[in-house]
């Protein structure tokens, strides 16, 4: 007994000094990776700042098509998951990003109350409208350069049956008249917004103060109103119950912000960032702060990103707005840039310099494709531009143009962005 008592102390012993001697050589050996790891680092910093990085980036997205999809696209489901989604909503009438509408499927009571109640109640005590409004459609029209009036009589508000709405704080700008316009040659500004003098002649002798790195990426696309939407087709200007925004990315700005970013990578080369973060859902009040912290961030990431263009489309209170011309016998909708100030104190010293790429622009639109530009309009609002010298709103078509007219116009656009980037 006295034999196998000994041993069995022995045997503990031996497990104890096992343990600590396992853990003093992990904590040795971390010691020395970390030690090891800074050395080498130190050693390596030339080699490691000869790599190409864009080169190796590049590689990974060829091999591993997810990656660039996850890394520029944000959310955006222009792809087979989107249509799955689609069908989803088609069979069970509810949509798999908002559980509202996941709960209204399941629930006839809980249905009815959000379709046939609250929604009508919620929108008479705030005094607005509910998301899914829809109007009458027709053109805006200014004639005897009266100003457009967009506080008309509203019709009685639609609820469409498939999904569940909610209201939007909508508190920029309700569509973009086209009168009291200053022109000279091809360039046409509407600055009834703010009380700043504008030369376009001086501006348009002036250069552009935006340089651009050679490998790097040159172009941030993002969207504060991220869920604006477009018509499928033509058709749908004479029904009724069209919504006027979208969490579908095939039918919003993200998608005409996705051709633009593709056109960019695949037919001039240039690295583009498409980033499709959901900044205005479920409500458009603290949007632009949001879309601020987003733009700044990859602003850090990739300080080569000199032109930042935030893509909208236009729209009226009232009615669907429908802006579209015929280029090479195709329907495309028309372009508009939108310059940000500093009218509201906001830090905006280089206003100036956006504006000159917005002329510039559309002076290039122009002499290549005459009316698809609208008159460029500037605002009383900073809208972010303050991040770079080359940021811009671009409002492309409005709620009343088809999504395949709007995809027709990104191929111009990007045309004269990449003429202004090589210098051409």
């Amino acid at each position: 007994m006295k034999r196998y008592a000994s041993r069995k102390n022995r045997f503990k012993i031996n497990g104890v000094l096992k343990a600590i001697l396992i853990i003093f050589l992990s904590v040795v050996a971390i010691k020395l990776g970390t030690v090891g790891g800074d050395i080498l680092f130190r050693l390596d910093k030339k080699i490691i700042r000869s790599v190409d990085i864009e080169n190796y980036r590049s590689n990974l997205k060829t091999t591993l098509p997810i990656i660039d999809t996850i890394y520029n696209s944000g959310n955006i489901s222009v792809s087979l998951t989107g249509y799955i989604k689609d069908v989803m909503q088609e069979i069970f009438h509810f949509d798999m990003n908002s559980p509202a509408t996941i709960l209204g499927a399941q629930s006839p009571y809980f249905y009815s109350y959000y379709i046939d109640g609250y929604q009508k109640q919620l929108a008479h005590s705030q005094g607005s409208k509910p998301y899914f409004y829809i109007a009458e459609i027709e053109e805006p029209e200014s004639k005897n350069n009266e100003k457009y009036d967009a506080k008309k009589t509203e019709p009685e508000p639609t609820y469409p049956a498939s999904s569940i709405s909610y209201t939007v704080d909508e508190d920029d700008r309700k569509g973009t008249p086209e009168n009291n316009t200053v022109t000279f040659n091809e360039i046409a500004i509407n600055n009834n917004d703010t009380d700043y003098e504008i030369n376009i002649k001086e501006l348009m002798s002036e250069p552009l103060n935006i340089s651009f790195d050679k490998k790097e990426p040159k172009i941030l696309i993002y969207h504060t109103h991220t869920n604006e939407g477009y018509i499928k087709d033509i058709s749908e200007l004479e029904k009724s119950g069209i919504p006027s925004r979208t969490t579908d990315a095939r039918y919003s700005v993200v998608r005409v912000g996705e051709e633009l970013a593709n056109i960019f990578r695949k037919k001039y080369g240039i690295e583009v960032i498409h980033n499709a973060t959901m900044h205005n859902y479920p409500s458009d009040t603290g949007c632009y702060a949001r879309s601020l912290n987003t733009a700044t961030s990859i602003l850090k990431s990739y300080p080569s990103i000199k032109i930042v263009l935030d893509i909208h489309r236009d729209g009226i209170e009232q009615k669907k707005l429908r802006v579209a011309t015929q280029i090479n016998n195709k329907s495309v909708a028309r372009i508009m840039f939108v310059v940000g100030t500093d009218a509201t104190g906001l830090e905006h010293p280089n206003w100036r310099e956006n504006l000159k790429l917005a002329i510039t622009l559309q002076q290039k639109l122009n002499e290549k494709y005459p009316g698809i530009t609208r008159p460029i309009y500037i605002s009383y609002n900073r809208y972010n531009q303050h991040l770079t010298p080359g940021s811009l709103i671009v409002e492309v078509g409005g709620d009343g143009n088809t999504i395949d007219e709007c995809l027709e116009s990104t191929k111009y656009l990007a045309e004269v962005i990449n003429e202004v980037i090589n210098n051409k």
